[in-house]
């Protein structure tokens, strides 16, 4: 009777795992249970009633809820995911040129900025932003030189008072010289045939970064949203300086026909000269001015005249002309004695001691008070001299951003030891150095930028006092200092920037075909 018992509940035990099995329910803690032995289902006979009920702590799903199979949980999106918002299109590249017009290697130049766009810009407008990249032909220095404005003297960031509104169709032009930017031994890069390129504004980022361009911009939009994007930096188109132009005084030279000659020479003018002679002053001249006509007017002179001449004036006058440039009828001065000749120009003794100065080439300063500046005398005669030459001499001309000031020297005291007179041998030369600030007056470097210095010398104590037979001489450098101020009172600029009128190209065209 107990088989069967037992048997039966086995019977109802397998049903109810079965029909757990089909409703999902094999993972819950009541049917996790290992199954019993017949031996444990005989000491307990109630067991088998107790695993058809789970138990009571056992979480049943809801009704009318479906059972996802196991893993279906990971493949399902989550409920709270956000789509992101599709992406901006590109801002147009910003619509601004630069250009560097560069007539001749020494200057100036020309910085232009247009807006070529149909919105108003914002752009720095300082020529200390420039950077400049120069490829030279020269063997002898680097072949790639780079100039830019020292630390001291670029903005650091963007300059807002230099901030300029640009309209569109406007430009902005500045002129300056290049020697701000290759200062010293790079200014020997500015020669004809080197190639320049320039960039204008800050550095772009590295090609690896693709993060957003950030600020200070040489160029961005004043419109809210922008109307193009912004930039760091403009690339200027490459060019090649030309070998520069004649001075102004030989263009001046070649319109009048050259500097006007001495009165002996004057006798040689071109035949076009007597062309524009009205015909009665020709026939006003008396006989006696046909006779002393220039050589070119011989074949209007009678032949009397011609057979009158001797030949020995030809031959002086030709001397005389190939050798002192001296005027027609003149004789010819005798080699017998040393005085001044019969032409009464004084001999130039060649070996005598006399002073050439020369001061550096250029000087970069931090502040006005730093400032110093090195001059050079040397004797540059055949003998010795005896000569005073004192700091308090020397006089400046100094051509800045403010104009021209001058820096006079002391006048003369008479009143010079003896210890102060130095010998200088031939060739000799002494150095004199002085700060700037001491001799000028307070507001001569009172900007930042670009000044010419020009020494003079005074030496003015001839030593009489003495018994002494000192050199005298007023002697000008024959170089001037090109000095380079980084920090002043006052700024870089005296006014503010302004916008002009974009020049068309067929205005441009026209100067050019006027010129």
């Amino acid at each position: 009777m107990r088989t069967r018992l037992v048997r039966i509940a086995s019977l109802f035990t397998s049903a109810a795992s079965i029909a757990a099995a089909a409703l999902g329910l094999a993972s819950s803690p009541a049917f996790a249970e290992e199954k019993s032995s017949p031996a444990q289902q005989v000491e307990k006979p109630g067991s088998a009633a107790a695993a058809e009920k789970p138990k009571a702590g056992a979480a049943s799903p809801p009704a009318g809820a479906s059972v996802a199979a196991p893993g279906a949980s990971a493949a399902a999106p989550k409920a709270g995911a956000k789509k992101k918002p599709p992406a901006p299109p590109p801002l147009p590249p910003a619509p601004a040129r630069v250009w560097l017009i560069a007539p001749s290697p020494q200057g100036p130049w020309t910085l232009r900025i247009d807006n070529a766009g149909e919105r108003p810009m914002r752009i720095p407008a300082d020529v200390r932003l420039l950077r400049l990249e120069i490829d030279t032909l020269n063997k002898r220095t680097k072949k790639t030189v780079r100039c830019a404005a020292p630390a001291g003297l670029k903005p650091s960031g963007f300059p807002e008072r230099r901030a300029l509104l640009l309209p569109p169709g406007q430009s902005y032009m500045e002129h300056f010289d290049p020697r701000l930017l290759c200062f010293g031994k790079d200014e020997a890069a500015l020669a004809g045939g080197a190639v320049v390129r320039a960039w204008y504004g800050w550095g772009p980022p590295p090609k690896w970064s693709r993060k957003a361009p950030a600020p200070p911009f040489a160029v961005e939009s004043t419109d809210d949203p922008p109307a193009f994007a912004p930039e760091t930096g403009l690339a200027a188109p490459t060019l090649m300086l030309s070998y520069g132009l004649p001075a102004r005084k030989e263009f001046a030279g070649d319109e009048a026909g050259g500097a006007e000659p001495p009165a002996g020479d004057r006798q040689a003018q071109p035949p076009a000269d007597k062309a524009a002679q009205p015909p009665a002053d020709k026939a006003a001249q008396p006989p006696a001015d046909k006779a002393a006509q220039p050589p070119a007017d011989k074949a209007a002179q009678p032949p009397a005249d011609k057979a009158a001449q001797p030949p020995a004036d030809k031959a002086a006058q030709a001397s005389a002309d190939r050798a002192a440039g001296a005027g027609a009828g003149q004789p010819e001065s005798s080699g017998k004695g040393h005085g001044a000749g019969s032409s009464g120009e004084p001999i130039v003794d060649a070996n005598a001691p006399r002073l050439e100065l020369r001061s550096e080439p250029w000087s970069d300063a931090a502040s006005p008070r730093s400032i110093v500046v090195r001059v050079t005398a040397r004797n540059a005669g055949k003998r010795p001299m005896t000569v005073a030459i004192r700091p308090r001499m020397l006089e400046f001309h100094v051509a800045g951003p403010n104009g021209t000031t001058v820096c006079e020297a002391a006048p003369p005291t008479d009143a010079i030891p003896r210890d102060m007179y130095r010998t200088l041998k031939a060739g000799a030369s002494t150095d004199v150095s002085l700060l700037l600030r001491e001799v000028c007056p307070a507001d001569t470097f009172a900007r930042e930028g670009l000044y010419e210095v020009t020494a003079t010398l005074h030496a003015n104590e001839p030593g009489t006092g003495l018994d002494l037979n000192a050199y005298t001489a007023t002697v000008t450098a024959t170089n001037s200092t090109l000095l380079r101020v980084k920090s002043a009172p006052e700024p870089f600029y005296a006014a503010a920037p302004r916008a002009v009128q974009t020049p068309e190209p067929e205005a441009e065209q026209e100067g050019d075909n006027a010129d």
